[in-house]
């Protein structure tokens, strides 16, 4: 006998497609905590931090379309074990030389992995697309309750057993990722686009991710580190940087579902929205010298535009799902990969007021721009 795939028409539950890409994921949530204070472990100049910490962005540049064009032909089951495999060989690969050659092969192979773990488990999420919002949430609960649990116990297994070590004993647990990957069951493929693959044209919500990614994705988290490390001195920084981080996936876990609920209900727009302001409002904290406090704004308001976006690509109707999420993807890259390459230059030569000021000003006018004026 044989059995038909599900149909895009019936819901796939989103319990296995968020594990695959928390698990995935735990490595390089952790490195942005522990790289810039423990960069000659891996044999790397803080400059050389910034790069790599920018690299899988600037993969993702031409992943992110390219993975969605050969994700319509082969479906996101295929996608989800192939990206869960890299995920697996990238972390593991952090801590086994101190090789900038071996670091800058882990990073872009975590660039290809994450482009198509987050596609394919928004083509899982969208299957049930009347409660989409919701279902996104979920999928990043999921996500954060394995995301907080590895940034907090990776610390503390750094300040144990070494920075590398960890990394290696890491790889080992995102093995969870593959097999869950396995379980998954298939939906079928997109159809496909005659057009063939190219760079998206950015418009509005592309402008509003870049900015997104440039200041928060970028500047912001490469010099989290550096300020926890000025502003708290009865933690180690390490461990502080990491339950900041923490902190943005315990947002995710209790207003994730809320937020896809509240998107879904009164309009994800008007959420991104309020979110927008508070976001600003962070930056605008950490310009004035309160950096805890707005570091704490910054990433609660982070991880809620990753549940509002992909409603808000979703409501716009431009292409196949996995296109116009694609579209999206890219910019925010392209910005999150501009701002960890920058970020050291501009964190060493310009005063912290000013560098935090000009961000929250720039956050506010292309948040106006692409999300209040119609």
């Amino acid at each position: 006998m044989t059995t038909t795939a599900p149909s895009r028409d019936v819901p796939v539950g989103m319990a296995l497609p968020g594990l695959v890409i928390a698990f995935g994921m735990i490595g390089d949530g952790l490195l942005y905590a522990v790289l810039p204070l423990y960069h000659q472990d891996f044999g790397l100049s803080l400059g050389m931090v910034g790069v790599l910490l920018s690299l899988n962005r600037w993969i993702r540049l031409f992943a992110n379309s390219a993975v969605a064009h050969l994700g319509e032909r082969l479906g996101p089951h295929a996608l989800m074990i192939a990206a869960a495999i890299g995920s697996v060989i990238s972390t593991a690969l952090y801590g086994l030389a101190a090789s900038t050659g071996v670091q800058i092969a882990a990073r872009m192979l975590w660039g290809i992995s994450f482009a198509g773990l987050n596609l394919a488990t928004l083509a899982y999420a969208v299957s049930d697309r009347a409660n989409a919002g919701k279902r996104v949430g979920l999928s990043r609960a999921a996500i954060g309750v394995v995301q907080a649990l590895s940034l907090v116990g990776g610390a503390w297994m750094v300040l144990q057993v070494g920075a590398r070590s960890t990394f290696v004993i890491l790889g080992g647990v995102t093995l969870v990722a593959f097999a869950a990957a396995l379980a998954l069951p298939r939906l079928p493929p997109e159809p496909a686009s005659t057009r063939g693959f190219r760079l998206p044209v950015p418009h509005r919500l592309e402008v509003w991710g870049f900015m997104l990614g440039f200041a928060g994705d970028g500047v912001f988290l490469l010099t989290l580190a550096f300020l926890m490390k000025d502003s708290i001195t009865s933690v180690e920084p390490v461990l502080a940087t990491a339950m900041l981080l923490a902190l943005r996936w315990l947002v995710e876990i209790t207003t994730g579902p809320v937020g896809g609920w509240v998107g879904d209900r009164f309009g994800a727009r008007r959420a991104a929205i309020v979110n927008g302001v508070v976001l600003v409002a962070g930056f605008g904290m950490i310009a004035a010298g309160y950096e805890v406090a707005g570091a704490l704004l910054t990433v609660m308001t982070r991880g809620m535009f990753n549940t509002l976006v992909p409603v808000l690509v979703i409501a716009r109707g431009k292409g196949g799902v996995l296109s116009s999420q694609a579209s999206y993807s890219t910019w925010r890259d392209f910005g999150a990969a501009v701002g960890p390459l920058t970020a050291p230059w501009l964190f060493l030569h310009i005063p912290q007021t000013p560098l935090y000021a000009a961000l929250a000003l720039a956050l506010g006018v292309s948040a106006w721009a692409c999300l209040v004026r119609r």
